[in-house]
């Protein structure tokens, strides 16, 4: 604060003395000195020249609009948006085309938006379909035609049109901005469409003083994620190899197994397990309390084992996280997995749930992953599947940093196969020899986004 007070306690003196040079008999006031700056100033002059010359040449280009644009219109939108059907009580025959002294420039820039994001028209209306063209000659037009209105209008001091902007457009500006890939605005409600069934409507998009913290919170919370400070953190690892938990629950005993030839194995292999390709022996697994490995690395691409759990159809392995990943960062869940048969007919895809039950009342859980990702590989070339998950954007369990052991502090991850595999003599499972999870993921430190 001291030093801006400085610099304007400079700039003063330092006009106060070209002043006195120029004229060292008469004094002046302050509003004269301002006015003075005024005069010479080179951006104000500039401007206001710009502003005259664009304010006076501005011209509607009408014959552009007869001969390409108005013809484009009547072809393609007429039908939905004209004399005998006008949805959304929107007729594109009655828009004055004269941008700069109609009424209708709000209709047109709501025309603009859906025709360059090409949401018009309907995908479900092919006789209707725009080329690429004919949509770049109209919004072509449009987009020239707005620019000429809105210098008009700030040239006559006229009100713009001013509005937020939507949930998707801040989130992709975040994303393009800060080159992150998450889903960054979230918590943001949808959108309410307007009267025409846009959602961009700047007559809708209003801000509040609360939508303004909402947004400056999100905008900044983004910052902080493509940002770091200080050493790298700490990664928190956890290693989850079937054949070692293969050979923790079963003790290398193998009368807790089951075989593959045993007559009950149809029904043994419906419900998840582990299973050992090369001996054929199998046992029930549905859940396991894992801790961090300290001296883990994340990243590793450890050899293929014969050993697998089998997920079947709507199953779901449940793994004890414990109470040691950190609060905020991102958590790279690693899963190496296979199918069980190629039937092109059939699919399976992974989820991520996160849960924790704290006591008999209070539980939740939540799905993470932004998309379930789909399981392609064969059962001979397994291939890794990643989830990369904002920690700071999930529910967590607020108990997990409390010194007691009620309530329950763990956290669950659930890895859910997802697929509509029929029942068939073998039916498609999703087969995983490999888990990886550690948070906080960097690919890079510092990051590239920093």
């Amino acid at each position: 604060m001291k030093t801006l007070k400085l610099a304007i306690l400079l700039v003063f003196i330092s006009v106060g003395t070209l002043l006195t040079a120029d004229s060292p008999e008469i004094p002046i006031t302050l509003e004269a000195a301002r006015e003075l700056g005024r005069e010479k100033s080179r951006f104000l002059n500039e401007s206001e020249t710009a502003s005259k010359a664009t304010h006076a040449t501005a011209k509607a280009n009408l014959t552009h609009f007869r001969k390409s644009v108005r013809p484009l219109l009547n072809k393609n939108c007429l039908a939905c948006h004209g004399p005998a059907r006008s949805e959304g009580k929107l007729r594109v025959d009655q828009l004055n085309p004269n941008l700069l002294s109609g009424s209708d420039i709000g209709k047109w820039r709501a025309v603009y938006n859906v025709l360059s994001n090409s949401e018009m028209p309907p995908a479900d209306e092919p006789d209707y379909a725009l080329t690429n063209a004919d949509r770049g000659n109209i919004v072509d037009w449009l987009s020239g035609e707005l620019n000429k209105a809105s210098l008009q209008r700030g040239n006559n001091n006229e009100h713009s049109s001013f509005r937020r902007l939507t949930k998707y457009e801040y989130n992709y500006a975040l994303q393009d901005l800060l080159g992150l890939p998450y889903d960054l605005a979230n918590i943001l409600p949808p959108e309410t469409a307007s009267e025409d069934g846009f959602k961009n409507s700047s007559e809708l998009l209003q801000m509040s003083a609360m939508q303004f913290e909402t947004y400056r919170e999100i905008g900044l919370k983004a910052l902080k994620r493509a940002t770091v400070s200080g050493d790298r953190p700490p990664v928190v690892t956890y290693i989850i190899s079937m054949q070692q938990q293969m050979q923790k629950v079963t003790g290398g005993k193998d009368d807790k197994t089951f075989d593959k030839d045993d007559a009950n194995y149809g029904k043994n292999r419906t419900r998840q397990h582990l299973f050992n390709q090369e001996r054929g022996k199998g046992f029930h697994f549905s859940n396991g309390k894992i801790t961090p490995e300290p001296e883990a690395v994340a990243g590793q691409t450890p050899a293929a084992s014969s050993v697998v759990l089998v997920l079947p159809r709507s199953n779901e392995l449940k793994l004890d996280l414990g109470r040691f990943l950190p609060d905020e960062g991102i958590m790279r869940v690693r899963i190496r997995a296979r199918r069980s048969t190629m039937a092109p007919d059939e699919y399976a895809a992974l989820r991520l749930i996160f849960s924790a039950h704290t006591s008999n009342n209070a539980n939740f859980s939540q799905v993470i992953s932004q998309r379930d990702l789909p399981v392609t590989a064969a059962a001979d070339n397994p291939e890794f599947i990643d989830f990369d998950i904002p920690l700071g954007d999930i529910q967590r369990n607020p108990f997990r940093k409390l010194a007691t052991k009620f309530p329950r502090r763990d956290e669950f991850l659930h890895i859910r196969n997802e697929s509509n595999a029929h029942h068939r003599e073998e039916p498609l499972h999703v087969l995983i020899d490999y888990i990886e999870i550690s948070a906080p993921f960097y690919e890079h430190w510092p990051p590239q986004t920093h």
